[in-house]
């Protein structure tokens, strides 16, 4: 396998390759670029199995060098290095054939994760090679990966062997079925395999374990309409039971075996369209192109609830307000798939950053690749449902974790979070508890690893924030509430930790 690397930061670059040598050593890197232009021109003197590029680089850009390399007919397996406010760059990557992309700054797990992931399928279709032209099975599987093209040798075959006249029509029945595809494509395929012989038609039965989907072709049938509608009510009787919720179809017809590939990769993104329609719903191709659409306006509102809710810690709220979003995308009219991934997108994205203010989520440990990647491969509502379930797993609201700390800066941070916009001291604190107040400092800074004024400094900042975010109170009047009497001191002190002020941080998260 061989593998080209495009970035124009020159330390990434290196230490991509010599990861690559560490990792890999059977991957040969033949070629290194730092832009487009340079990529493009090592792409096609070495024709490489694997090419890692940047999108944006000075010059070409990634995604162009990507479109020239298709307008020259050339393929390799793509992986994109991406930032997260380049992600309208990364859905046309993705139109581009990339297989997967990496986040920057690169972590060096995901990124062998992802070199192996893309390694194992290039083996995986390096195996199925026209040799094995006996099973119809091994010859559809060759087209669709792109491994064999339909020759004159493979068109006497097919001929001979099955009865396909070289521009017999195909009918495409694409069956995904997404986190069920492990446990139930076996039983799926021995469902459709009855169904199908039942109805008297010949077909060959393909996974392709990369998109969660079995592919049937179906030929030598009498009519595309009647096969069409037969289907259509077989998803519906299969409905009544619950292991086909989540799993949806797709059906398109081609002219030829040449164009089984191509078709495939057509009706694929296509099934996106049960997200609104629904699974019960078999969508055919061309018909769903010419689907009319209503504008799709982004629930602001909703956003600005949620925020306010994860910044006083409502976790039966943020539930209630997230319920209420998915909803919103299901009231009778029809929006573009698209559009709803893009809106999901962007309100995750909301809700992640007002919990990483606000201090209610594992920031560090998140997978944000994988919270990007749910959403952008969803298929069916459920699974686009799932999404915040993932989000939902590395928030904590309202339910902070006790640590191994001492009575005495339990009740401590107890009169702080409750005094702290009076102005209560350490020593007023310590009178109370009956300590003295350097021995109630030094205890209180021992085992939080930050003094009192430190502390209460910061809950206060926190807690202006939360009014900041989710009230339309006043600077002054904020700056009351949470124990500052000075409004412009309030201001200087929140601008030094913050890096901003109060006016501009409230600003940016409208």
């Amino acid at each position: 396998m061989k593998a080209v690397v495009v970035e124009d930061e020159i330390l990434i670059r290196e230490g991509l390759c010599d990861l690559m040598k560490k990792m890999f050593p059977e991957i040969i890197i033949s070629g290194v670029a730092g832009n487009g232009q340079e990529g493009l021109a090592c792409i096609v003197k070495h024709r490489p199995d694997l090419i890692i590029t940047d999108i944006k680089m000075p010059g070409m850009d990634g995604l162009e060098m990507l479109s020239r390399m298709q307008e020259k007919g050339l393929s390799s397996k793509v992986i994109v290095l991406t930032a997260y406010s380049e992600f309208t760059y990364a859905q046309q990557a993705v139109k581009l054939g990339v297989c997967d992309y990496v986040i920057k700054p690169v972590v060096v797990q995901e990124f062998v994760q992802t070199v192996r992931k893309i390694q194992n399928l290039y083996e995986q279709e390096q195996k199925r090679t026209p040799d094995g032209m006996g099973s119809l099975e091994n010859i559809v599987s060759s087209l669709l990966y792109g491994v064999s093209e339909l020759d004159e040798k493979m068109e006497e075959f097919l001929e001979c062997k099955y009865d396909i006249s070289k521009d017999m029509p195909f009918i495409e029945l694409l069956i995904y079925m997404g986190e069920n595809f492990e446990a139930g494509r076996k039983r799926k395929r021995q469902e459709i395999r009855q169904l199908l012989e039942q109805k008297g038609l010949k077909f060959c039965l393909v996974d392709i374990e990369y998109d969660k989907t079995i592919l049937a072709l179906l030929y030598g049938y009498a009519s595309r309409q009647e096969t069409e509608r037969w289907y259509q009510s077989q998803i519906l009787f299969q409905k009544r039971d619950m292991r086909e919720k989540e799993i949806s179809s797709g059906m398109l017809e081609v002219s030829g075996a040449a164009e089984i590939r191509e078709a495939y990769h057509k009706l694929l993104p296509c099934l996106d369209w049960n997200i609104v329609l629904g699974d019960d719903v078999l969508i055919t191709y061309p018909r769903i192109a010419d689907i009319q659409t209503d504008i799709c306006i982004y629930p602001v509102e909703l956003e600005n609830q949620v925020k306010v809710a994860i910044c006083v810690g409502e976790k039966e709220k943020i539930q209630e307000v997230v319920e209420r979003f998915h909803q919103y995308f299901l009231n009778g009219q029809i929006y573009s798939p698209k559009e709803i991934k893009e809106s999901y997108v962007r309100f995750q994205w909301s809700v992640l950053n007002i919990s990483k203010e606000v201090g209610c989520i594992d920031y560090q440990n998140i997978d944000q690749k994988r919270l990007l990647n749910r959403v952008m491969n969803a298929k069916t509502k459920g699974e686009l449902r799932g999404t915040f379930d993932v989000l939902f797993g590395y928030m904590d609201v309202g339910e902070k974790g006790t640590e191994a700390i001492s009575l005495a800066v339990k009740k401590t941070q107890s009169m702080i979070h409750e005094f702290y916009a009076d102005g209560i001291t350490l020593n007023e604190i310590a009178d109370r508890l009956n300590l003295t107040q350097e021995y109630l400092g030094a205890l209180f800074h021992k085992e939080l690893g930050e003094n009192f004024s430190t502390y209460i400094r910061n809950y206060r900042l926190a807690k202006a924030k939360e009014l900041l975010i989710g009230t339309q109170l006043k600077q002054y009047e904020i700056s009351e509430k949470v124990g500052y009497t000075d409004a412009k001191y309030f201001a200087r002190v929140f601008k030094e930790c913050v890096g901003m002020s109060p006016a501009e941080y409230r600003k940016s998260h409208r």
